[in-house]
């Protein structure tokens, strides 16, 4: 099952006409009027119904802009595999990581107020963090060699540790995370314990994807006084339109969460066990608020609201009149904050790809591993482990936003397996397949 939008000059009305409950998140446009041959971009299509008629995805949904505005929005597979019924257009999906780009920008609402600096010590916003020492493989701790500056928790490479499966150098480090428990509680008790466990490495000198955005939300409350949902909502959710998005869904809207899937053994696709928004908060039914908020991972959203978010950074910080950050504060979100000599690692070190604020960034498009492709210089990107993802291409004003929902579907962008073809990947293949007269 599949509803599929042709965009074209009359495109509102289309939309209008398939669900007057919906409307277009951004202007419309025929797909030829901004270079793009309209019969290559309707692969995306085929692509996607192969992939849902193969049964290796429930329900995928994607949405293609160029100059701001949407060329092509298409709805594949199914709501829910057990009622069979279409994936609705306004589904509601866990982003998982994508959360992180989000908190990235509310950090930046606070730097352009002056509130904090790239070179600031993170002491002087969590003075918990005043004894943290580093271990090293033979047990030994021994105290910090400079100073843990917000540029490193900005960019990820602060010190601390997570888990296995995203690149440890210390797995005696990792089994003391594990036994911390850090997820019971509140989200300042996680900062109370980190306080207590050792680092993995100096700060500022190995990329380590997985805590840092729990100490940017710490350090937002800290210095507004909310909590991180209600700064979201407040300064970015509401004035960017974004009415379907945050870390609990209204009673009234659940019905609207697409299930997460799993693919078995034989890789078919079952009903995931853990319904919650991330595994960390398991036991949360979907929608519930839970006790932690996660900013490392735990909103929901819809694919029109997260294209809008997008499509703001695209603009250069704006959208619709509303100036949500300066395009000097975008440049800086979307620029390799990562040391020399320190590259974005998971399991392996990628080539061709940096890493700016809580975003990958594109260095080297023909070299980027996982990510690359005819995609432009500075494409920014990233994705969630339940297979959303997104991309931002300044140099063609392309944005691509897709959702799924299944257990892992997002490995591919970080170099791990996963059984099934990549949707993310063939999405940016023919997108820019179709881009047939890029200087229109």
């Amino acid at each position: 099952m599949s509803r599929i939008y042709d965009i074209d000059p009359t495109a509102a009305t289309a939309f209008s006409e398939v669900d007057a409950v919906m409307r277009p998140p951004l202007e419309v446009a025929s797909p030829a009027s901004v270079g793009f041959a309209p019969a290559r971009l309707n692969r995306l299509d085929g692509a996607m119904q192969a992939e849902i008629d193969a049964g290796h995805y429930a329900g995928i949904s994607v949405m293609v802009t160029r100059h701001g505005k949407l060329v092509k929005s298409g709805c594949y597979g199914y709501q829910t595999l057990e009622s069979r019924k279409p994936l609705r257009e306004d589904a509601i999906f866990r982003i998982a990581s994508m959360t992180k780009p989000i908190v990235a920008v509310a950090m930046l609402l606070l730097y352009e107020e002056g509130k904090w600096q790239l070179d600031d010590p993170v002491t002087r916003f969590i003075p918990e963090f005043s004894d943290l020492k580093v271990m090293g493989k033979d047990g030994t701790l021994v105290p910090l060699d400079r100073p843990m500056q917000m540029r490193h928790v900005m960019s990820t490479c602060a010190g601390f540790a997570f888990g296995p499966l995203l690149g440890s150098i210390n797995p005696d480090v990792d089994a003391m995370y594990a036994a911390a428990d850090l997820w019971s509680g509140t989200n300042d008790d996680l900062i109370a314990k980190l306080a207590r466990l050792p680092l993995e490495a100096q700060p500022g000198t190995h990329f380590r994807y997985g805590l840092q955005q729990e100490v940017q939300g710490a350090i937002i409350k800290r210095i507004t006084g909310q909590t991180i949902d209600v700064f979201l909502e407040q300064r970015i959710f509401a004035p960017l339109g974004m009415k379907d998005t945050g870390f609990e869904v209204a009673p009234v809207k659940r019905d609207r969460i697409a299930p997460r899937y799993a693919l078995d053994d034989s890789l078919k696709l079952v009903l995931a066990p853990d319904q919650s928004a991330f595994p960390t908060v398991a036991g949360t039914p979907a929608g519930v608020k839970p006790k932690f908020l996660l900013s490392i991972a735990g909103l929901y959203s819809t694919i029109q609201d997260y294209l809008r978010f997008a499509q703001m950074l695209a603009n250069g910080g704006e959208l619709d009149g509303v100036q949500v950050l300066s395009p000097g504060s975008v440049k800086l979100m979307t620029s390799n904050l990562l040391p020399d000599g320190v590259p974005m690692h998971f399991l392996q070190s990628f080539t061709g790809i940096g890493y700016g604020m809580n975003v990958g960034i594109v260095l080297d498009p023909a070299r980027a591993d996982f990510n690359g492709g005819a995609v432009g210089v500075g494409t920014f990107y990233w994705g969630g482990v339940h297979g959303t993802w997104f991309w931002v291409d300044p140099s063609n004003d392309i944005v691509v936003v897709g959702m799924v929902q299944q257990v892992d579907a997002g490995n591919q962008m970080t170099g791990r397996p996963y059984p099934v073809p990549d949707i993310r990947a063939i999405s940016r293949s023919i997108t820019y397949g179709a881009l047939v007269d890029p200087a229109l």
